[in-house]
Parts: structure tokens; sequence; C-alpha cells
């Protein structure tokens, strides 16, 4: 089992009489993490509930206290797992912590639309929300003792591939029907079930015009004209795919608050590689590729995540773009900034003078093969 940096983080905020609730994509170990945590209890204090069963989920309706309690019995750390399964699992999670904070109650969902909705409100003051991510570089590197000589072998296969648990402990000989199997098998799957049924032949083609532009900007009016809908209904969409942890969006850097939520210019990025490849059908060899630097792009953007979540510290960020000119990355935290643009291999790295000029004391780096490890440390 690979270690998670995400669960000592989980572990330090037990026994604080607060929920916890985990978000992430199906098969990204959500349930490997909470069940490794609740193997640490005591036998007689663990209860696992796997709310994909119906009558669990049945089970866990807050239709009384003491029905819940009947259900939960002497356990003291229970993993409710797929929790967006039962119907308002908000307040049955609100009655049994307000009711029992000596609890530790750990909540998974695979959809943060399905669970988000039905736990915010009631859980507002008495939850910690956690996002668990395929897996990091870091993670990778410890649990299989890579040298750095290793790494740019393991890049290409990660920006190949991806770095979901099954597909890295899957050989090379069997990853690739793997990933194409995972993309077609769970992230239809979820995202197919948030979209009205009038409209769901517009996904795959708007995942795979998605997965055509990583590393570009992406104009919903562009994508409206292109597949004949409202600029409203490609918004919905993306915002339905990210809550589906499919995509994640970067909004561009424009000097004001206001300019940046009326700009409907995003960039859009996958959280997973490979299943980004598997959609478009593309999983050749990075020296085959004409698009390797927007992978390593969109690979570069999901790793600073995963190192920013690990650090348990929140970091704004933003793309800036400025004529023919752009940086990939601009990070803000505490008022202060960092630029970083991202190339596959080394090259030498010219500030726009646009951005110099705008951003006096903000210098950018270049994010590379050979300097990504530093950059992440």
């Amino acid at each position: 089992m690979i270690e998670r940096t995400l669960t000592p983080l989980i572990r330090s905020h037990l026994g604080r009489g607060r929920v916890i609730v985990l978000y992430g994509p199906r098969r990204v170990g959500k349930t490997t993490v909470a069940r490794q945590i609740l193997a640490e209890a005591p036998t007689e204090d663990q209860l696992y509930l796997n709310c994909d069963e119906m009558v669990t989920a049945e089970a866990l309706k807050p239709t009384s206290l003491a029905a819940l309690e009947r259900v939960i019995g002497q356990a003291k750390r229970i993993v409710i797992d797929e929790a967006q399964r039962v119907q308002n699992i908000g307040l049955t999670l609100k009655l049994l912590i307000d009711t029992h904070p000596e609890l530790d109650i750990i909540a998974t969902g695979s959809s943060s639309f399905d669970l988000a909705g039905k736990v915010k409100e009631p859980l507002t003051g008495r939850a910690y929300e956690f996002f668990l991510t395929p897996l990091s570089v870091a993670e990778i590197k410890s649990h299989f003792g890579y040298s750095n000589l290793q790494m740019e072998t393991l890049f290409d296969r990660l920006l190949r591939l991806g770095s979901y648990p099954g597909i890295v402990l899957t050989d090379d000989n069997r990853a690739d029907e793997e990933i194409i199997a995972l993309a077609n098998n769970y992230v239809y799957k979820d995202s197919l079930e948030l979209v009205e049924l009038r409209q769901r032949q517009l996904l795959p083609r708007l995942l795979q015009a998605l997965a055509l532009k990583i590393g570009e900007e992406v104009s919903y009016n562009e994508l409206g004209l292109m597949f004949g809908v409202k600029v409203e209904t490609i918004e919905r969409y993306i915002t339905l795919l990210e809550m589906a942890f499919v995509v994640y969006r970067l909004p561009a850097l424009t000097g004001t608050e206001k300019g940046m939520l009326s700009n409907r210019k995003r960039k859009v990025y996958f959280y997973d590689l490979g299943i980004r490849n598997a959609l478009i059908q593309s999983l050749q060899p990075l020296d085959l590729r004409a698009d390797r630097d927007a992978l390593w792009e969109n690979f570069c953007m999901n790793e600073r995540m995963k190192h920013w979540q690990a650090n348990d510290q929140r970091v704004q960020r933003y793309y800036w773009r400025a004529l023919s000119h752009e940086l990939d990355l601009i990070e803000a935290k505490d008022d202060i900034y960092n630029a970083y643009d991202f190339a596959y291999t080394d090259k030498k790295l010219t500030t726009p003078k646009y951005f110099t000029d705008t951003y006096p004391d903000v210098s950018a780096q270049l994010i590379h093969t050979g300097n990504l490890l530093t950059w992440l440390s």
C-alpha cells in the first residue's frame, strides 16, 4: 500500500468532535485511506458502512436518532463510504455528531455535487473537509525509492498513463487497457449522473474538446458556438465536471476581482492525465506526441496543487496572459506573488516586459524535468 500524505493530516483532525468529509474521484484510494485510519482503532470500536449497498443507505436515513444509534451500536470510529448515496446524509451526520461528539466519523464521497450539497448546511461548523487526489510524485518516489536519475522515466509514464493508484501499481502491459476502462466505467458514469438526459450526448464531446485544449485558454463562447448551445450551458457542464473531479479551472489574473469574475475565459486542466489521454484515445509515448509540453503544464499544475494540499495550505492560483505573452502559473499567498512557466526541457525564460512593468517585484521561474522535485520540496 502506498502511504498517502493526506493520511496523517486526517489523523490529526480526529477526536475534535467534528465529522471528517473525504472527497475524491472513484478508485483514487478514499476507501483505502479511510479503512487504514479505521483499523487503527480497537477492533470493538470499528464500524465500516458501505452506502453503495442499498440496505445500508436506507438504514442511515435520519428517521430518528434512536434508529441511527442502533445502526452504529457501540462503535467509536465509523467510516461511511460513498455517503452521497444516503438521502439527507447531512442531517444524519449532524444528529450523530451533535449527540455523540466523542465519535470519529469519516464520510467519503465520489461526487462533491451530491455530497457537498447534502452536508454543507447541516454540518456548518461541524466538519473538516479533505480532498484526495491521484498519487503525487512525492508519494510514488517515496514508495518505490526512485533515484533522481530514474525520475525522467517516471515522468514519461505519468504524463501518458496518469497516477491513479491502480494504474501506478499495474505493469506497462496492462496499464493502457486499465486506464481506458477506468475512464469509460467511472468518469462517464459519475459525470452522466449529474446531467440532464436530453444533454447527455454533449458531455463526451465537451470532454474531448477540453482534453484537446489543455495548456490553452478556453473560451466558453467558442465552445458554445462549436456545440450549438448557450454559453451558460457550457459553463454549467464544466462546473459539473469539476464537481465530479474530472477537471478544474484556473482563472486569469486580470488585476481586479471584478474582471476575474466577469471574464469567461479560463484554462481547464484534468486531475489525471491518464484519464485525459484515454478520452481522446491518445496513449502513445511522449517522443511520438505533439502535446508533450501541454501535458507537462497540466502535470506541473497537478503536482503543485498536491504539494500545497500536503502542507495544508491554501494558495490563490491564476495564469497571466497579455497579447501573445503568457505565464502559466501565478501564485498569491499573503499578498506575495510568485510566477512560473512550464516546459518539459530546460530553456531560457524571458519574462514578458508587460508583466514586469505591472508586477516589478515578481520574477518568473521555469519549471522543467530537472528542477520539478526541488520546486515541490
